[in-house]
C-alpha cells in the first residue's frame, strides 16, 4: 500500500518535473528575446545620443524666425528711410 503511495506520487513529481522543464524552456526563450531588445535599445540609445550632439551643434547656427523677422523689419525700415526699393 506504502509502495503504491509512493509510485502514484513519483508519477505526479514526473509530471511537475516536465511541467517545470516547458517552462524553464520557455523562460530561456524569453530572456534570448530579452537580449536582443536590450541590444537594439543600447543602438537606439547610440543614435539619440548622435542625434543630441547634430541639434547642440546646430543651435549655434540657427536664426530663429521672431529674430529674422525683426531684422527683416529693421532692414525694411532702413530701406523706406533711405528711398531703397526692396529686393521683393
Amino acid at each position: 500500500m506504502i509502495s503504491k503511495g509512493f509510485t502514484g506520487l513519483e508519477r505526479r513529481f514526473d509530471g511537475v518535473e516536465q511541467r517545470l522543464d516547458g517552462v524553464e524552456h520557455r523562460l530561456d526563450g524569453v530572456e534570448e528575446k530579452l537580449d536582443r531588445v536590450d541590444d537594439r535599445l543600447d543602438h537606439v540609445d547610440a543614435r539619440l545620443g548622435r542625434i543630441e550632439s547634430d541639434i547642440k551643434e546646430l543651435q549655434g547656427q540657427v536664426v530663429y524666425r521672431h529674430e529674422f523677422e525683426d531684422v527683416l523689419g529693421r532692414v525694411k525700415y532702413l530701406e523706406k528711410k533711405m528711398g531703397i526699393e526692396s529686393g521683393k
